[in-house]
Formats: structure tokens, C-alpha cells, sequence
């Protein structure tokens, strides 16, 4: 550092009498010089820890005190060295001692008075998957209550990086398929590639509940197993019956000299259609044309559709239906209403392939139902013919993938008719 501030003093020289750019300073009474530091870091790998020191002394008319307006910190600065009082380049470094962004390391003393100095100690961590290279940590004394810089000198340390001595695969995939034919597509299969140069042959499959990118320490992280996977081999792990939703998947491996973890690349997986922790149940019903023949009922002409929360199973299909003869029921969720003395509905079956056609969505969510002929009436209410608006009371041959039948009593929509609705 210091053959660096000898040329900045000759470039100064050299560039007399005319205007040299200098960030602020402080007032006169902030006043400081550099004595020396800790030295470099070298042999650092992902996950390592290390620390600087730097001795600054007070030249300046005012004492520095611990928690006063004349505080001093070691801030960061840029790589241009006048930049200061920023955030720093290397934050991703900070093990969490950081008085911030922006700063390194308080004063330890707590009052260094003028002539006397004092150290400046920080801890830095290098983050997981760094490249191996020289990575610098610039900075100068600044007022911690201003950010004001104190007497720029350009400081800086270094940390040289090396590879880790086990590397983490960087081509992890991930699928979302039906392993086990339980829950639908539900289950997650992850493979990746052992590297080549790898001595350990252990390694864990992690899932984090989120989408990625999530830091790849974060102990929220689950293992779900560990792996042998040999060098130069594929590793297959399927995570099984996942709800919907999507979760961050990595490979961690541990260097068994460091006890430092590399991580590999990480995927996202979103599962939609599991039916795990899932109803079958509908919830939108709509009579989307109403027929000619026989106004204000259930007839031939008319056509609905029905949305369920997964996807549908189609075998052969029957819905029986309870009309309003008793009147409309109290909400879309149903059930038909109460009738009173004397008074019945009329109950009536809609078939697929007998008395309608019927057809999936792309997605198979939307059952849509074209009726062709009249509804088959197993009961004659008080009047006769299915009158809007009719509620399905039960159904058959209407599953989810897995086979678990249409849950009516917690659908929130069962109820169909007049138009629209």
C-alpha cells in the first residue's frame, strides 16, 4: 500500500498547479495516519474465514470516542480509492461483525487521543462458489456519525482465494413426474454428475420450501438424503408426494479436510396438479347457453361447464342433479333447499356418451357438457322437469387422476343455472 501512496504523492506534484478532483474532508480537527497491518490472506477457499487489522494514528486536534460524534470507523471505498462512504464492493463477504454495509470495523480503543493510535480488526468470510483469484477489500478512515473521509490514503488488503478441494456439480436438473402413481405429478426427480477430479463420493440432496435463488448456506435448507455417487457418475434422487408449490433444490458437498461445503447450482420446481393435501372439489359452475325447447330448465341444448381444483378423470361420467321446485338454494356451494309440506324436487341424471358429449379442458380442469338429449328423471318433483337452478347432488365415473371421487360438500360451486350462472 505504501509504494501506492508514493506515486499518488508524485502524481499530485506532478500535476501543480492545476485542480485536482479530491472527495471532502473532514474539518482540521479529523486528522489521521496510516502505521501499519495485519497481513495478507492467502489459501482461502469457499466458506473460510480470515482477519485484517489496520493501525491508524490520531494527527488530528480531536480525540475519537467510541459512540461519540467523533467516532472513527474504517469504511469501505471503491476500487477508485477517493469513493468512499459506499457500500462495499466485497458485502457479499461480511460474516455478519460488519458495523454495515458501508463500514468495516469501529475504533477498537474507546478514546484515542491526538498522537496516539489505534487498531482496526474485521472478520471477512468467503462467499460459497467464490472463483479462485485476488480479491481486494478497499477502504479509509471516515467520521462513522458523517461518512465524512478523515485524511484519504488509499488503503487496501487482499485475500487471495484458491479452488476448494472438492468441487459441487454444476449441472443439477430437476423434473416433476408421477414416480409412484400416488398424488398425480407430484414427485420431483433431481440428477446431476458427480465431478471427475472428486476424491468423496458423498452427496446431499437439499430442498428449500421457496422458489431459488436462495443462499445456498441458508440453514433452512432440509436434507433430504445423502447420495454415493461416484466420480464421473450420474446421481438420481426423487423427492415423493410433494404438495403444490415450488421449492429451490442444490447438491452440497463436504471437503473433509476444511469442513466447508460447495454447493452446487441451484433449480426450482414447481409442482400445480398434486392432489396431495389437495380436495377434489368444483369451483366455478356455469350454464354457458341456455336452449330454446324448454325455457327455464335442465334440457336438450343446454350446455355448462364445470372447473374443479385438479385435474379431472373422465370414466364414462354421470351427474345427478336436485332441481328448485323447493326453491333455489342458498348459495352457489348448495346444498338444494329445504322443501316444504307437500312439495318435492325433481331429481335427474345427465350421462356422458347417452345423454351428453363431454369434454376436458387442455389442462383437464374444465369438464364442459353439451346436452343432447333430455336428462334421464329418476324422480318427478312438484313440477316436472329439472327447473333452474339445479344442484348436483352426486356424481360417478368424476375423479381426480389418483381416484378420489368429487367432494360436493366442500365444493364451493355445485349449483348451475339460469345463464351465466
Amino acid at each position: 500500500m505504501r509504494a501506492l501512496l508514493l506515486a499518488v504523492a508524485v502524481a499530485v506534484g506532478v500535476m501543480e498547479p492545476f485542480a485536482l478532483a479530491l472527495p471532502a474532508r473532514a474539518a482540521a480537527d479529523f486528522d489521521s495516519a496510516y502505521v501499519f497491518e495485519s497481513a495478507y490472506l492467502s489459501g482461502l477457499a469457499a466458506g473460510d474465514t480470515g482477519t485484517f487489522a489496520a493501525f491508524f494514528m490520531n494527527t488530528g486536534n480531536l480525540p475519537w470516542s467510541i459512540g461519540s460524534s467523533s467516532q472513527v470507523n474504517l469504511g469501505a471505498c471503491r476500487s477508485d480509492k477517493i469513493t468512499c462512504n459506499v457500500e462495499s464492493e466485497r458485502a457479499a463477504w461480511n460474516d455478519g461483525t460488519w458495523p454495515s454495509s458501508r463500514a468495516y470495523a469501529p475504533q477498537t480503543k474507546v478514546t484515542v487521543s491526538s498522537g496516539d493510535f489505534t487498531s482496526f480488526f474485521y472478520q471477512i468470510k468467503v462467499p460459497v462458489n467464490t472463483f479462485p483469484g485476488t480479491y481486494r477489500f478497499n477502504g479509509d478512515l471516515v467520521v462513522a456519525a458523517t461518512g465524512v473521509p478523515v485524511h484519504p490514503e488509499g488503503y487496501y488488503q487482499d485475500v487471495s482465494v484458491v479452488a476448494a478441494g472438492q468441487q459441487a456439480p454444476m449441472d443439477l436438473a430437476v423434473v416433476v413426474t408421477d414416480a409412484n402413481g400416488t398424488g398425480g405429478p407430484n414427485d420431483v426427480r433431481s440428477t446431476f454428475t458427480a465431478p471427475r477430479l472428486n476424491n468423496v463420493s458423498s452427496y446431499e440432496v437439499q430442498r428449500h420450501n421457496g422458489a431459488c435463488p436462495v443462499d445456498p448456506a441458508d440453514p433452512a435448507f432440509f436434507k433430504l438424503t445423502t447420495l454415493t455417487v461416484s466420480p464421473g457418475q450420474s446421481g438420481t434422487y426423487t423427492d415423493l408426494d410433494r404438495p403444490n408449490g415450488s421449492d429451490c433444490y442444490q447438491i452440497a458437498v463436504k471437503d473433509p479436510t476444511r469442513g466447508t461445503f460447495a454447493y452446487s447450482n441451484q433449480v426450482t420446481a414447481s409442482v400445480t396438479n398434486s392432489t396431495i393435501g389437495v380436495g377434489f372439489t368444483s369451483t366455478n359452475a356455469v350454464l354457458t347457453h341456455a336452449n330454446t325447447n324448454a325455457p327455464g330448465r335442465l334440457f336438450t341444448g343446454d350446455t355448462f361447464t364445470v372447473s374443479f381444483t385438479l385435474p379431472i378423470k373422465l370414466s364414462g361420467g354421470v351427474i345427478r342433479f336436485a332441481d328448485a321446485d323447493c326453491g333455489a338454494p342458498a348459495s352457489q356451494a348448495g346444498p338444494p333447499a329445504t322443501c316444504g309440506p307437500g312439495m318435492s324436487q325433481t331429481i335427474g341424471d345427465v350421462t356422458c356418451s347417452v345423454t351428453a358429449s363431454c369434454f376436458l379442458s387442455l389442462d383437464n380442469k374444465t369438464l364442459t357438457v353439451a346436452v343432447s338429449s333430455a336428462p334421464n328423471e329418476v324422480a318427478i318433483g312438484t313440477v316436472s322437469g329439472l327447473q333452474y337452478p339445479v344442484t348436483v347432488i352426486e356424481s360417478h365415473g368424476i375423479t381426480d387422476a389418483g381416484g378420489t371421487p368429487w367432494d360436493l360438500a366442500n365444493s364451493t360451486d355445485r349449483v348451475i343455472g339460469p345463464v351465466g350462472q
